[in-house]
């Protein structure tokens, strides 16, 4: 089922938490729901529900107009981040219970509720509560129970947050299988950007109630919209330096130059911000252009980080762990095909 989301404000008071927002969520796939915490995702998943009313706009389920329909008649499951299972009722009885709501007769929701049970891999454990379960078996029984009653879309609200880090890498794996294996569109709400890099068809990124953009993960990642995008996405963060463009150059705080092919037809223009990802420098002995000093050196296993000063700026640069670099050593540094971008400091907004 396809969901369109059309020009959507949420206003609490004097707060405007989700503003004009649009975007369209194809049928069928895994969107990631992300940005940092306070930005509106939850807000926005529990308007999508029909949890929360709209102050203004439209949301569709294919072509049906459910923006002042009920929860009970959007077809929705919904998972928490507290998962949410009654804790008096056995694994079988809680996978049961939306069917039971319905009226099911008891062997047909019981033969469900096991087939929904095998496929989130509980089958083995219907008769216990929740209290005898780990966190990732509560979290696969609440979306046995949300996937039951056959729903026209899955919301998952920070479904991994309350896991630890094994756990949670191999549970948002289980999410991604069950979603492929059941094909039902799902919307699922994160601050972790590893988390929907790694699972996501496309990701919805959030800033302040505001769409920043919609992309597939690799592409948001290679052609961020804006700097909030490029800043938000990578690890170790983006680095960001300061300064402005003169005669096809970018001349950095502290009067160092970088020089690149790529900035020759750019305009003269004050205040910019150049921001290149670690993987995107090539650190080279000093041949006079680019310069810049090495601050410190961290060995990662087979990967080396290197702290370099340019100008008034410093950066993070992999080298290739053959390179003898030393701490103060004067380097020079040069751009790779991919993986730096031009932004204008006031505005975000991206120059090249």
């Amino acid at each position: 089922m396809k969901v369109t989301i059309e020009h959507l404000t949420k206003r609490f008071a004097d707060n405007t938490a989700v503003r004009d927002f649009n975007a369209v969520i194809e049928s069928g796939e895994l969107v990631a729901l992300l940005g940092p915490s306070g930005c509106g995702k939850s807000t926005m998943l529990n308007m999508i529900s029909g949890i929360l009313d709209v102050t203004e706009g439209k949301i569709y389920f294919d072509d049906d107009d459910v923006t002042d329909v009920v929860p009970e008649k959007r077809g929705v499951g919904l998972v928490f981040q507290n998962y949410a299972l009654y804790p008096h009722m056995t694994v079988l009885e809680n996978i049961c219970f939306p069917l039971e709501i319905k009226k099911v007769p008891k062997s047909e929701r019981v033969q469900k509720a096991m087939e929904m049970a095998k496929l989130v891999h509980v089958d083995n454990m219907l008769d216990r509560k929740p209290s005898q379960m780990s966190g990732g078996q509560q979290q696969r029984v609440a979306i046995a129970r949300a996937l039951v009653k056959k729903p026209r879309i899955l919301l998952l609200d920070e479904p991994l947050s309350n896991l630890d880090a094994r756990l949670r890498i191999e549970m948002r794996e289980e999410i991604r299988r069950i979603q492929k294996e059941t094909k039902v569109t799902t919307v699922f709400v994160t601050h972790d950007q590893e988390e929907a890099m790694s699972i996501s068809d496309h990701i919805i990124l959030m800033k302040d109630g505001e769409l920043q953009q919609i992309a597939k993960p690799q592409e948001l990642y290679d052609n961020p919209a804006n700097c909030f995008v490029a800043d938000f996405l990578g690890n170790p963060p983006i680095n960001k330096t300061y300064g402005v463009i003169k005669g096809g150059k970018i001349i950095l705080d502290g009067e160092c130059s970088i020089e690149d092919e790529r900035f020759k037809n750019l305009e003269d223009r004050d205040d910019i911000i150049l921001s290149l990802r670690a993987e995107a420098i090539e650190v080279c002995e000093d041949d006079g252009y680019n310069c810049g000093v090495i601050d410190e050196v961290y060995v990662m296993g087979k990967e080396v980080l290197a702290y370099i000063t340019l100008g008034n700026n410093k950066v993070r640069a992999y080298i290739d762990s053959d390179e003898s670099f030393k701490v103060g050593e004067k380097v020079s540094l040069k751009l790779k095909k991919r993986g730096f971008f031009v932004f204008d400091k006031m505005s975000g907004e991206r120059i090249l």
